[in-house]
């Protein structure tokens, strides 16, 4: 390993996206960086280049991480090379056999660019120290020294963004935790030791997990994410800080293998993942233009409420509306105003649309629809005529119409007895065509 040029490291992942994220990361760093998309071309490269470090993905096609990692370290030009492992998920077994078959570290995805530095760094700090052993035994003292207020130090980096551990004796009481836990909770290590772990459990998980240790009950099996013989792999669960606040957390919980009366239990925050994946489930039922709920999101529950509706025997009303010669209003103002108009009228439509359960989608360019559960005739009625008189203090300038401002039409059906979701909605939709045809700026009740 030269100090005079760039560490070598060698990526070995089959998704291109992963690639191409941590080639950018450590080039952006200095290293020079190869890649290669499954194991046996990463075994050839490998042989080849003699890279300094190597990422190695444990998931893929022919033969896997482990196998990979296996064959280089059997081969006598590629054994010593330091290999870290890349994880999506911190499975126990995966982590255990990572190490059982030479893997010095691992990265959980998706990816903190401080941990990979932090953790590449450290191996290479490793690899560079060995060799300065190994050349010259006059300096072990000062060179062991040095590695290990590194390591030190490189280690407090590390304890800042792995997974929270906690060691646990058969009643289920905290025997030690390492700093991630202080960090992810807000307790400190003293004031965590001896508390039982449901502490650190929102409900209904913290009765869960005092349950499944109570009167030592610990291979019976019980509700919950919690399963029979204290084996919970993965399982997503609320944590609770010291402040009360909670928090989405995947936790594992198995026993520990070099002392059977205890156990080892691995908190991972998941906080960032379940706020990506709420943001791409709004991404996938809102209107971006209106921000209303769009087509997929109507289609998805209104059969869920019209069942039941059926099933406890309620009336159901629905309204289909549009906004009346909407196309003549694009064609006089242009898209811009026709989009403006958009927006407003549905701002409009949504101050009267208020109860938890009712649905108000655009459904079309310039259709919306609503489903209001448990809503009578009168009710029904009130609220066309709200969102009507509503739409049209909006006061939009429209030329083209007769009431010189933009207007809407609406079609009314009530069903408590229909053979179907679509029948109501086919009965809305003909009352919303007689609205028109009569003049607009009106509803129809069907």
């Amino acid at each position: 390993m030269n100090k005079t040029t760039p560490n070598s490291i060698l990526i070995v992942d089959d998704t291109q996206e992963n690639l191409a994220l941590l080639t950018e990361f450590l080039q952006y760093k200095g290293y020079q960086v190869s890649a290669a998309r499954d194991g046996k071309r990463a075994i050839k490269i490998a042989k080849y280049i003699s890279p300094d470090l190597i990422l190695l993905d444990i998931m893929m096609p022919g033969i896997d991480g482990f196998e990979t990692c296996k064959q280089l370290k059997s081969c006598d030009s590629t054994k010593d090379i330091p290999i870290i492992f890349i994880t999506a998920k911190t499975d126990m077994d995966d982590l255990v056999m990572a190490f059982s078959v030479g893997g010095v570290d691992y990265i959980n995805k998706p990816f903190h660019k401080e941990e990979i530095f932090a953790r590449i760094e450290n191996q290479l700090q490793i690899q560079r120290l060995n060799q300065q052993l190994a050349a010259s035994e006059f300096n072990l003292r000062e060179l062991l020294c040095e590695y290990q207020q590194q390591s030190d130090q490189l280690q407090q980096i590390v304890t800042l963004v792995v997974d929270g551990l906690i060691e646990l004796n058969r009643s289920g009481n905290i025997q030690h935790a390492n700093p991630a836990v202080e960090k992810l909770f807000g307790y400190s290590a003293k004031a965590l030791h001896s508390v039982n772990l449901s502490r650190l459990f929102a409900e209904p998980y913290a009765t869960q997990y005092k349950n499944l240790f109570s009167h030592n009950e610990l291979e019976s099996t019980k509700q919950g994410i919690f399963k029979e013989e204290l084996n919970v792999k993965n399982a997503e669960a609320l944590g609770k800080r010291l402040d009360d606040t909670e928090f989405p957390i995947e936790f594992s919980l198995i026993k520990n293998p070099s002392n059977k009366n205890m156990y080892l239990a691995i908190i991972h925050d998941i906080t960032i993942f379940k706020n990506k994946e709420e943001q791409l489930l709004q991404l996938t039922n809102i209107d971006p233009l209106t921000k209303l709920s769009n087509r997929r999101y109507f289609d998805d529950h209104f059969e869920k409420i019209w069942l039941q509706g059926q099933r406890n025997k309620t009336q159901i009303a629905f309204i289909m509306l549009d906004i009346d010669l909407f196309k003549q209003f694009n064609d006089t103002y242009g898209h811009q105003a026709g989009d403006d108009c958009l927006k407003k009228v549905a701002q409009s439509l949504q101050k009267n649309i208020k109860r938890p359960g009712d649905i108000l989608a655009r459904i079309g360019g310039e259709e919306f629809a609503i489903v209001l559960p448990e809503t009578s005739k009168e009710g029904v009625i009130k609220i066309a005529e709200q969102l009507k008189k509503d739409v049209q203090a909006l006061q939009i300038t429209h030329s083209a119409s007769s009431y010189k401002v933009i207007t809407i039409s609406l079609g009314i059906a009530i069903a408590d007895s229909y053979q179907s979701s679509n029948i109501l909605h086919q009965m809305a939709d003909d009352a919303l065509y007689q609205a028109k045809q009569s003049g607009r700026n009106q509803y129809i009740l069907a």
